[in-house]
């Protein structure tokens, strides 16, 4: 799989994100206020629907001419830090499940139970860190997933999903 790529501008950046479904990279102009705008409460996403222009019109098993979806997760320093494609409105915990079986053994996903407005934060009950992952707690990312985009190891992000459990704002569903 070709490595995500973006250029940096003045106000904007460019980013090139490997759409697994299209099997191609699917380039995307963003404004770097939107970018900064979305970093102050969570973590940056950008959602971005398209067809691939050229399937292959003689593979039957290739869907990439219907339309679908890429997440592009950006960070602070407006680096890729991941890009999650799908079908319909969001991938099924199955298929989730399924694309992270294949890397061996339990697939844990959390999810997010409760809506966390942003005062939580300045009212002490999450700290900003948590506040920016709970964004990525959306049903559609493993805790491996989370620790990539949020650019955490995977410890720190279980032992902040059980503090976010334990508050009673994230649940996790096992896969095998």
């Amino acid at each position: 799989m070709p490595e995500n790529k973006v250029k940096k501008y003045f106000k904007l950046i460019e980013a090139w994100a490997w759409c697994p479904i299209c099997e191609d990279m699917v380039a995307l102009i963003i404004d770097k206020d939107e970018i900064i705008d979305g970093l102050k409460t969570s973590i940056y996403t950008k959602e971005f629907t398209h067809k691939n222009p050229h399937p292959d019109l003689d593979d039957t098993d290739d869907l990439s001419g219907n339309e679908h979806t890429i997440y592009i997760y950006i960070n602070e320093n407006y680096d890729i830090t991941g890009v999650k494609a799908f079908f319909g409105e969001s991938p099924t915990t199955t298929e989730i499940g399924a694309q992270a079986a294949e890397e061996g053994g339990e697939v844990r996903i959390p999810i997010l139970v409760k809506e966390v407005p942003p005062m939580a934060v300045k009212f002490g009950m999450l700290n900003k860190e948590q506040f920016r992952v709970l964004k990525v707690c959306d049903g559609m990312n493993t805790i491996e997933q989370v620790a990539q985009i949020a650019q955490k190891s995977v410890r720190d992000i279980e032992e902040m999903m059980e503090q976010l459990r334990r508050k009673g704002l994230v649940k996790i569903i096992i896969r095998t």
